[in-house]
């Protein structure tokens, strides 16, 4: 049979492969229930490998880890007398599966010169190269693909995002809407409109327009909330402090999330807030501190690493957070990438610093680390944190050469309200 994309399955139940269209719909559009639906899929054919290694990549999203590779081990068992393109997307989220990104990525661009329209490997292997900060190699990517593909809407959404972090804005507009009028509920698409326009300073419309375009999206999980930190960010662009803290007070802080996406929304609005003078206090930060502290053996993300020391710091756990400096350092030997070293363990040492109102200390770990940042992942709007960290730490040292060159590097990227105020205000020292 073919799929929903004209691809090879190798399955002789219709139930089968609708079943496993609607599961492959929901992870590409994020959907909570992409894990059931490929449940649903291993229940109707348990010999369907794709279904075992879409399964498997749910878990792993999931940090289900022993259950990701239980479906993966699946998956390729089940693949061994299927056809060769089923046999390379197994391999392929296999090896993601297993940790290995550089082999994944070299099975995932093999794959897609040949089948190009199998967009569920496209969305891994963007993925792949958003947490190592490449994201010219994205822009590569998604622009071939467009070239071969480009009427499908998750693939325009893709595109979009990349399309912002390259700087182009108003082609990332276009393609953005081209995404959102065939699928509203795409809640990539719908994310990479709210980027672009946070990029371009219209936080106006980003008020106006998100509320609604992210309304629809009422089966997206753990995904609706950072569309909505993004309207957060909007309101703190702004300048409205006070709607930014109950949408942090309702949104995140009502019901705290260990879910790795959502805790680096969490932590870092909070930081946001107290780098604008509006200080959350410890009680505020506990319960996160607490996920943190849970969490110190699940911090092979860089990104996620420094976003855990925030938490600590933030809470003031000095305790925990030396011991999960101590833990980055010893990692430092076995780091192939050079960035726990080179970058993490400057800037938890920075935030550290911040939080100890060291801002001296905090300039001098984090300044010269910053043109490396983009080395650990995450969109320019969240790496915006550790930028503003910097900033924030120049003013209240009272090192006014430094802050004003900063704030003009920050102001001619991005006219956010709080750093135009700002610009208005000598720097002195806290």
């Amino acid at each position: 049979m073919r799929d929903a994309y004209g691809l090879e399955l190798t399955t002789a139940a219709a139930e089968a492969r609708d079943r496993y269209d609607a599961a492959v719909h929901a992870l590409l559009g994020w959907d909570g229930a992409a894990t059931a639906r490929f449940e649903d899929v291993v229940a109707a054919d348990p010999s369907l490998a794709v279904a075992h290694a879409g399964l498997g990549v749910c878990h792993f999203l999931e940090e289900e880890f022993s259950e990701a590779r239980a479906a993966m081990d699946a998956a390729r068992a089940a693949v061994v007398d299927q056809s060769e393109r089923e046999r390379s997307h197994v391999e392929g989220m296999a090896l993601l599966v297993s940790g290995k990104a550089a082999d994944a990525e070299r099975v995932m661009r093999e794959h897609l010169a040949r089948w190009p329209r199998d967009i569920m490997v496209t969305q891994r292997l963007f993925f792949i190269l958003f947490w190592q900060g490449r994201f010219p190699d994205m822009l590569t990517l998604t622009t071939d693909l467009v070239g071969v593909t480009g009427d499908d809407a998750f693939l325009q959404g893709l595109h979009a995002f990349a399309l912002e972090e390259s700087d182009r804005f108003d082609d990332a507009l276009v393609m953005a809407r081209r995404a959102l009028e065939q699928n509203p509920r795409d809640g990539w698409a719908v994310h990479a409109y709210a980027h672009t326009l946070y990029e371009m300073a219209n936080f106006t419309r980003g008020v106006t327009d998100l509320p609604p375009a992210i309304h629809p999206c009422t089966h997206l999980g753990y995904f609706r909330r950072h569309l909505l930190w993004h309207l957060a960010l909007m309101h703190l662009s702004q300048g409205r402090t006070e709607r930014a803290q109950a949408m942090s007070r309702t949104v995140f802080e009502r019901e705290p999330s260990a879910i790795a996406g959502n805790l680096h929304d969490s932590i870092s609005l909070l930081w946001r807030l107290d780098l604008l003078g509006e200080d959350p206090g410890r009680e505020r930060w506990a319960p996160f501190a607490a996920i943190a502290a849970q969490r110190l053996d699940r911090q092979q993300l860089v990104f996620h690493a420094v976003h855990l020391a925030m938490a600590l710091a933030g809470a003031g756990d000095w305790a925990t957070a030396d011991r999960q400096a101590d833990m980055l350092r010893a990692r430092v030997a076995k780091d192939r990438t050079g960035l726990v070293s080179a970058v993490a363990l400057p800037l938890v040492e920075g935030v550290h610093a911040f939080a100890a109102r060291d801002y001296a200390r905090a300039v001098e770990r984090i300044e010269p680390v910053w043109p490396r940042v983009i080395g650990i992942g995450g969109s320019r709007a969240q790496r915006d944190i550790w930028f503003d960290t910097l900033l924030e730490a120049a003013y209240r040292a009272g090192d006014a050469e430094r802050a004003e060159r900063l704030l003009a590097q920050r102001l001619a990227r991005r006219r956010d309200g709080y750093w135009l105020s700002r610009a208005t205000a000598p720097p002195s020292r806290a």
